[in-house]
Parts: C-alpha cells; structure tokens; sequence
C-alpha cells in the first residue's frame, strides 16, 4: 500500500486539517482571513475564530501581531517554491536546461492554484494603504526565490555554460516568459485556465528562448 500524497501548502490553507500543529492551523486559518477580509480587515480575533482557537493560543504563537503573522504566512506559502537550493544541485549546475525547467516548472505550478492568485491580487489592492505589506511580501516570499535563480544563473556563466553579463535582469526576463502568459491575465481578473499541456509548452519555449540568447555558442557567433 503506497504511502498517502503530503498535502501542499495549498491544500492545507482550503481543507483545514484537525491532525495539524497549532501553528500550521493558525497559519492555515490566518491566510484564509487575509484572503476573505484583506489586510486591513483581518484581526488576530477573527484568525482565532477561524482557526478553532482561543485568541490567546494564537498570540502565543505570535506575539508580534498581524504583521509577524503576515511575514510567516508568506514564508509559508512561498514554502511551496521549490527551487531555493538550485544554485548548489550539481544536475541542474551541469546542465542550464535541466535547472531551467525546475525553475520553469515550479513556478508554473506555484501559480496554477487560485488561492496564490487571490493572495497576490490582495497584496497588489492593500498595498498602496500598507506599504509594509509589499515589503513583506517581496522580502519574506518572492525575493528569495528570484535570489536563488539570479544566483543559479551567475553560476553558469562562472562555469562557461551560459553568458549571462547581468544575472539580476536575465532572471527577470527568464521568470517573465513564464509569468506572462500563465499569471499576469489571471490577475487582473480574467477567468483563464491552462492545461497542462500549456503550461508545459510554456515552459519548453521560455527555456529554448533563454538558451537561444544566452547560449555560450549564440554569444560567440555574435562577436564574429
């Protein structure tokens, strides 16, 4: 008998599950309020009512407040992001293709759920009235992850695999092939759904575009 599928971080925010600790159930029911309320409507009383808990129990867990709560739900979310150690996977150092398909990959799959889609809707809305909010999202979430594929990419061209003279604007630019099609119509409020087969052609086009520029072998027949 197979061992049951771990829930995703997604799963785990839409069914609430009695068998989890204190802090993933707050955590759970803190980025539902976010989502159901906003930033600026969400209280520590309402994440204790949804979470099933006294509000002390979850001022125990923490005891800075919303904002504390809103850095570890972002953490906790971005969690989900699997290429933060990609920079040091020898597989995916000895080959650009294979790292950039992780990288491809998860972050197509980071955004197919709708819950990450309402919770960058709701950071981009509240953002203008709490400044902190973005910050937080970007430092504790979308940062390390760029960070980890503009790292990746500086490596590469340290080994000779790619040219890549400024790593911070080719990991946009890598992230964007992605991001573009897959995310941003989503957004901004368009009901638009993607196929598997979509986002693998996605994926496989963004890396063959990304290769056909930055390839060593492209930048040498440029100089000639």
């Amino acid at each position: 008998m197979s061992a049951a599928k771990e829930m995703s971080v997604f799963e785990r925010i839409s069914t609430p599950q009695v068998t989890m600790s204190n802090a993933d159930i707050i955590l759970s029911a803190a980025t539902r309020v976010f989502l159901n309320h906003g930033y600026g409507g969400a209280r520590m009383d309402l994440v204790a009512k949804e979470a099933g808990l006294a509000r002390r129990t979850v001022y125990n867990q923490f005891p800075d407040g919303k904002e504390a709560l809103f850095r570890a739900v972002v953490q906790r979310m971005w969690s989900a992001f699997e290429t933060m150690n990609i920079a040091s996977d020898e597989a995916a150092l000895s080959d650009p293709a294979v790292g950039l398909r992780r990288i491809g990959y998860a972050t197509a799959e980071f955004w197919r759920s709708p819950l990450a889609i309402r919770f960058l809707r709701m950071v981009i809305g509240e953002g203008m009235r709490f400044p902190d909010l973005t910050q937080s999202f970007f430092e504790f979430g979308k940062t390390p992850s760029m960070e980890a594929t503009r790292d990746y990419l500086s490596e590469l061209s340290r080994r000779g695999l790619l040219i890549v003279e400024n790593p911070e604007l080719a990991t946009r630019q890598f992230i964007g092939l992605i991001d573009e099609p897959l995310l941003w119509v989503r957004v901004v409020g368009k009901d638009e759904s993607h196929s598997d087969k979509e986002r693998r052609d996605v994926v496989e086009q963004a890396v063959s575009i990304f290769l056909g520029y930055y390839s060593v072998e492209k930048k040498n027949r440029a100089k000639k």
